[in-house]
């Protein structure tokens, strides 16, 4: 799986899509789109792409490109999948939508969107404590009572797509906590471009579980699911009350 950045402006993605498939490894990048939405370009690629990740995070063009920091970015990443599928009748679009105070009330239009786009999987992800995420956490993440109010309602907008909750607590997701990705988790290395003194190097980043940057709040202590879901957010608890938090019984 190739993350950036954008991986696809990499001058030689296509000969790593190659290499890979020579390999006999199956293939998948995390994308807005960029590079994909190009015909050319995408008749060069997709054949050697098994899967792509895309990021969509509105259900139209004002939402998504205002989070997105960028005009036209909706139209871009909407084509990229259409033309994906369009050469590769077996290709895997999946959609990763971040979720902040922004756009959370039109998370179920955003999903349903994705579904009419083919996408056979959904990523729905917490807005992380991280990077940009970090530096502007406070005004970006939701309130838990939010999440707890909304995540339940969207399974039934795209009935036959595969759903994931990516750094949500199980029991913000009502009747369908199995959903959650700290049940689906797969243990990976993550191989990074890194600068270290007097060198450029490639660094692994080991993830055994998908605890990066959660804990388990006061709450989560009477929990039933406590020893499969990862809690909150650090930066959350820190910021914010975790009474939102519904423990189960059991």
């Amino acid at each position: 799986h190739l993350t950036g950045g954008e991986p696809t402006i990499f001058p030689r993605f296509v000969d790593v899509l190659r290499l890979a498939k020579k390999l006999r490894m199956r293939t998948s990048v995390g994308t807005i789109g960029t590079r994909l939405s190009d015909e050319a370009f995408a008749r060069e690629a997709v054949p050697y792409l098994d899967e792509g990740l895309f990021s969509i995070h509105g259900p139209d063009a004002a939402l998504h490109d205002r989070m997105a920091g960028r005009e036209g970015s909706f139209e871009q990443v909407t084509r990229a999948i259409t033309l994906c599928r369009e050469l590769r009748p077996d290709f895997g679009a999946y959609v990763n939508t971040v979720v902040t105070r922004d756009n959370v009330e039109s998370l179920g239009d955003t999903v349903a969107l994705a579904a009419d786009l083919g996408a056979t999987l959904v990523v729905i992800s917490n807005v992380t404590p991280e990077g940009l995420g970090l530096d502007h956490y406070e005004r970006l993440a939701v309130p838990l009572e939010d999440l707890r109010r909304v995540l339940p309602t969207v399974p039934a907008r795209a009935p036959g797509v595969i759903l994931r909750f990516f750094g949500t607590p199980m029991c913000l997701l009502g009747p369908h906590r199995m959903l959650s990705n700290d049940l689906h988790w797969d243990p990976r290395v993550t191989v990074e471009w890194q600068d270290a003194p007097g060198k450029v190097s490639f660094a692994g980043i080991y993830s055994w579980a998908p605890d990066r940057k959660r804990v388990h709040a006061p709450e989560c202590e009477r929990c039933a699911d406590a020893t499969v879901c990862m809690g909150v957010f650090d930066r959350y608890a820190e910021l914010f009350p975790t009474s939102g938090l519904v423990p189960r019984e059991g």
